[in-house]
């Protein structure tokens, strides 16, 4: 297929308001996993979402997906550890995980790989953030300024950085010794992922920040999506064929290069320049509200002042009236 009608092929977005780290990651399972029912002459696909959210069905409703998580929720249609899978060999035309990999203890992921090998009859699809030095480093910077800003680690990331994120060789060796062939294509370009982090909780937890947020986070899909599958990646699109030839599905690597080209690369200064512009405000307002908190108090030392001076006055008016009482 050309490369021109891989891209008027992809399907139709659900929406560009979801986070941008959520939706780049589910737009790119959503885009495989059309290029996977091409390969396999199908539109319909048996799907098992391994630790899996809603924004997987809300952008894949064409296809069967089965989700398994770790606690029963209403979105799981399974309850189970993704080490344990308790499915039939082969149950699934394919096993995918969208950033789940880097929340799982390391002695634990050679384990899970396997279970998803084990019950997908074509391919296996892996999509998250893997170990690098510029990606380790940004998420403890990020992990650092969440923490000044909030006063709280971030319940994710501080999982990221107590287990390590996966590293990207060791699970491409444990594909390929399942007997799978694979491909990677790099996704999320890691100095912009920090920037926009960075952005989202510099913003004011107000409904004006929320809204400004949003409308930031809907540009960004807009404008950046095809620019982001570029190194350095903070995260990777992992795609390993078992039974089903890896050359049927090897244009997704293309497929991605071409959306890099046809839609160019955006400038984005005016994003940094906006997120310096947010941090200034954010100090300024810290200002303004120390100087309201000292004027707050000012008030209550000048009102205490006035309440004593009111009770000297109540007091010596009082001595007064016993002195005049005493008088002949």
């Amino acid at each position: 297929m050309e490369l021109s009608e891989l891209l008027t092929s992809a399907p139709l977005l659900p929406g560009l308001d979801h986070p941008f780290d959520r939706f780049q990651r589910h737009r790119d399972v959503q885009l495989v996993l059309t290029r996977m029912a091409l390969a396999l002459g199908r539109s319909r696909l048996r799907v098992l979402d391994v630790g899996g959210v809603e924004l997987t069905q809300q952008f894949l409703p064409e296809h069967d997906i089965v989700v398994t998580n770790l606690a029963r929720e209403q979105l799981s249609s399974v309850q189970s550890s993704g080490a344990a899978l308790p499915f039939a060999d082969h149950a699934f035309d394919v096993v995918l995980t969208v950033d789940t990999l880097e929340h799982i203890p390391p002695a634990e992921r050679k384990a899970f790989l396997a279970e998803m090998v084990r019950v997908a009859k074509h391919y296996v699809l892996i999509t998250g953030p893997f170990s690098s030095p510029i990606n380790d480093e940004a998420e403890r910077l990020l992990d650092d300024f969440i923490y000044s800003a909030t006063g709280q680690h971030h319940y994710y990331l501080a999982e990221h950085l107590r287990f390590g994120l996966p590293l990207l060789p060791t699970t491409l060796e444990q594909l390929n010794a399942s007997g799978c062939q694979s491909i990677t294509v790099p996704s999320g370009c890691t100095p912009r992922w920090l920037a926009m982090m960075l952005l989202r909780f510099s913003l004011p937890d107000t409904a004006h920040g929320h809204r400004t947020n949003s409308w930031l986070e809907k540009l960004y899909n807009h404008q950046f999506y095809w620019a982001d599958h570029c190194e350095p990646s903070y995260r990777q699109i992992v795609v390993a064929a078992k039974q089903a030839d890896i050359g049927a599905v090897r244009d997704i690597v293309d497929l991605f290069a071409a959306g890099r080209n046809a839609f160019g690369q955006p400038d984005f200064a005016h994003l940094l320049a906006l997120w310096q512009a947010v941090a200034a405000t954010r100090t300024f307002d810290a200002y303004e509200q120390t100087i309201a908190d000292l004027q707050a108090q000012r008030a209550q030392l000048e009102a205490r002042i006035r309440g004593l001076e009111s009770g000297r006055f109540m007091r010596t008016m009082a001595a007064l009236h016993r002195l005049r009482n005493r008088v002949p």
